[in-house]
């Protein structure tokens, strides 16, 4: 009996893990031709056993062109493992091949959604939707890419078409209420939440939504009612229940809040708001021992963990200690850089003039959108997907400026640093401000690694005497009523120049008087 048949008669036996084995048995012993390893590599695949599987499929291709099916079969397995610089070639080889391959099309659009690879995940799922019209988890995946490059413009009206393709799906329903909030429509995303609660009375998902844009509002009260009529509904969730300890703490009733925020983080110790907002309310509480205890227990399983490190410095600087907040959160992680010119463009100047008026020509560019720390400006959607523009370069400049910054802290062990991944994808959108315009302290809690770059700044904001426009590091936001100063630092803007820093950092920009458009690119370095 040959070796091919041994295979033969284990995958019909059911045992494809050990047809699979016996496959690489051959192999490493130069008993297994193409036929061999191809059986071998399709039931490995069959049952799971990924890393047996790309070794057959890595000899297979060693010996010969696999393929359409082969190659997505490889990719898929390839990326059950989360090995995507296997996984997207592989994919990309099968579609070379087979073009019109719906599922293939599918897969490798989700894997850079994932990624957040926009522009590739849009492609690709809608290719996968063009070939099977009715494929619903293609467009729900074509409609989350679309949503992830906050170009509600396009965004919104995609959704509203497809709650009327599929009008018994409410997955688009709640997509497109969300956009609506994050756009910054709030009465007609309240409108959209109070449809799906009247649709979908126990549903606590669209009763939180509404709350959320009820909250916007400024409604707090109303809010309130809506999270106790959900709850009458039989609509429970711990992310209501985070709201509703939440709105006892803008209430001013920080012990209520904090018996909220502890039953809900006893349920479910991975809720990020809960454990956020109970270090504020034991701070408001003067509870610091508790609010150490919290960010330190945080700390010991998650050491990068961007909220609790800045968390347990404002801690630390409301309880008297800025000294040790300042070593704890260390100004010398703050990098100053100047890129070089790019490829095509003779100079920086040059360079800085194509990126604004990309900016303020994107059909992303609204005015303040709710969902983020910009006031009295424009703010654009992502800028790493089509129209790129000048932003190709400018990911690559990025991308060395964080090299440059590792190399430089290349020694440190800080608790920054566990997060960091060489592995990453890049979030980018611009500011447009004018006189008053400014940004509230905030931190980035998805990303390891920030930055901000001046492609324009108006004359006065460069004046070394004016600190107006300035970035300032290590300000709490308003809602600490801190009883001591935190130790701040500032830098001085410049066209041109980059700051990078740890995510953890809080910052903001300081108002600044007078004429002229302070625009800025902003980014995050988010671990794959």
């Amino acid at each position: 009996m040959t070796i091919e048949n041994d295979v033969k008669q284990l995958i019909k036996a059911g045992r494809l893990a050990d047809a699979g084995q016996a496959a690489y048995q051959a192999a490493v012993t130069g008993r297994a031709g193409a036929g061999v390893l191809s059986l071998g590599a399709a039931a490995a695949y069959q049952a799971g056993a990924d890393d047996l599987a790309l070794e057959l499929f890595s000899r297979l291709d060693a010996g010969g062109a696999l393929d359409a099916g082969q190659w997505a079969m490889m990719g898929h397995a390839a990326e059950r493992l989360g090995i995507s610089r296997i996984a997207l070639p592989a994919y990309r080889r099968s579609l070379d091949l087979a073009p019109g391959d719906a599922a293939v099309h599918y897969n490798l659009g989700s894997l850079q959604l994932r990624r957040h690879q926009w522009t590739e995940a849009i492609t690709h799922l809608r290719a996968a939707c063009d070939a099977r019209p009715d494929w619903q988890p293609a467009w729900e995946n074509l409609a989350q890419a679309l949503a992830g490059t906050e170009h509600y413009e396009t965004v919104v009206p995609f959704l509203a078409d497809c709650m009327a393709r599929f009008p018994d799906n409410p997955v688009f329903a709640f997509q497109h209420a969300a956009a609506l909030l994050h756009k910054g429509d709030r009465p007609g995303a309240e409108a959209a939440y109070r449809d799906l609660t009247a649709c979908l009375p126990d549903n606590a998902a669209a009763w939180a939504g509404l709350a959320a844009a009820v909250i916007q509002d400024g409604r707090k009260d109303d809010a309130a009612a809506l999270i106790a009529d959900a709850a009458a509904k039989g609509a429970r969730s711990h992310d209501l229940d985070e709201m509703a300890a939440t709105l006892k703490l803008d209430a001013g009733d920080a012990a209520a809040a904090i018996t909220g925020y502890e039953a809900v983080l006893a349920a479910d110790p991975g809720h990020r708001l809960a454990r956020v907002n109970l270090v504020d309310a034991l701070l408001q509480a003067g509870d610091h021992k508790r609010a150490l205890k919290v960010c330190d227990d945080r700390l010991a399983t998650a050491p990068g963990d961007p909220e609790m490190l800045a968390y347990r410095a404002i801690v630390m600087t409301d309880r008297g200690q800025a000294a040790e907040a300042e070593a704890f959160l260390p100004p010398n992680l703050i990098m100053g850089h100047r890129p070089l010119a790019p490829d095509g463009f003779a100079s920086m100047a040059d360079f800085n003039k194509a990126m604004v008026r990309h900016i303020l020509d994107h059909p992303s560019l609204v005015p303040s959108p709710p969902s983020h720390a910009t006031v009295a400006g424009r703010h654009t959607g992502s800028l790493v997907c089509d129209p790129w523009g000048p932003m190709t370069q400018f990911k690559d400049m990025i991308a060395e400026a964080a090299r440059a910054y590792r190399r430089r802290h290349r020694n440190s062990t800080h608790p920054v640093f566990t997060r960091w991944s060489d592995e990453y994808s890049l979030t980018l959108w611009a500011v447009e401000m004018n006189a008053g315009g400014h940004q509230m302290p905030h931190i980035h809690p998805s990303g390891f690694l920030s930055g901000v770059y001046y492609p324009q700044l108006p004359a006065q904001v460069t004046d070394p005497g004016d600190t107006s426009g300035f970035i300032e590091f290590f300000q709490a936001p308003e809602q600490f009523k801190l009883r001591h100063p935190p130790r701040l630092q500032l830098f001085p803007p410049g066209e041109g120049v980059m700051y990078l820093f740890p995510s953890a950092y809080f910052h903001r920009t300081i108002p600044f008087t007078g004429e002229g458009t302070r625009i800025s690119v902003a980014f995050d370095l988010v671990a794959l």
